[in-house]
C-alpha cells in the first residue's frame, strides 16, 4: 500500500484526502497527544529543556520512558509519512488529466497540510 502511495498509484483525490489530509492529521494527532501527556508530567519545563539537561534515560520511571519512546517515534513517523504522501501527491497530480487547476491546486495544498499537520503535532 505504501509503495502505491509513493509511486502514484492512486487516484489523486484518494492521495490527498485519504492519505493526505486524513492520514497527516491522524499521525499530528497521536503524535500531539504523546507530547500534552509528556509536558503533563514535565512540570512547566520545555522539551528542549527538558532532553538537553536533565534527561537521563536510566534515571527514568517507566510512564517518562514510555512517553519519551512514543513522542519520539510518532514524530518520526510523521516526518516519513508526510515525505510519502508529497511524493504520492506530486506524482498523482502529474498523472491527473481532468485539471490542470486541480493538479497544481493538489500540490500547493498538500504543502500547506503538511505545514500544519507538522507544526500541529511537533
Amino acid at each position: 500500500m505504501f509503495g502505491k502511495l509513493i509511486y502514484g498509484q492512486f487516484s489523486l483525490k484518494e492521495t490527498f484526502w485519504k492519505f493526505g489530509v486524513l492520514g497527516i492529521f491522524f499521525c499530528a494527532l497521536i503524535t500531539r497527544c504523546f507530547k500534552s501527556f509528556l509536558m503533563q508530567h514535565l512540570n512547566g519545563i520545555s522539551l528542549g529543556t527538558y532532553y538537553t539537561q536533565y534527561f537521563s534515560p536510566l534515571k527514568m520511571d517507566n510512564t517518562m520512558l514510555f512517553l519519551t519512546i512514543g513522542y519520539f517515534l510518532f514524530a518520526f513517523v510523521l516526518c516519513v509519512y508526510c515525505v510519502m504522501v508529497l511524493f504520492g501527491v506530486w506524482r498523482s497530480a502529474a498523472e491527473y488529466d481532468k485539471s490542470i487547476w486541480m493538479r497544481h491546486l493538489a500540490k500547493l495544498f498538500i504543502l500547506a497540510v503538511i505545514y500544519a499537520g507538522i507544526n500541529f503535532g511537533l
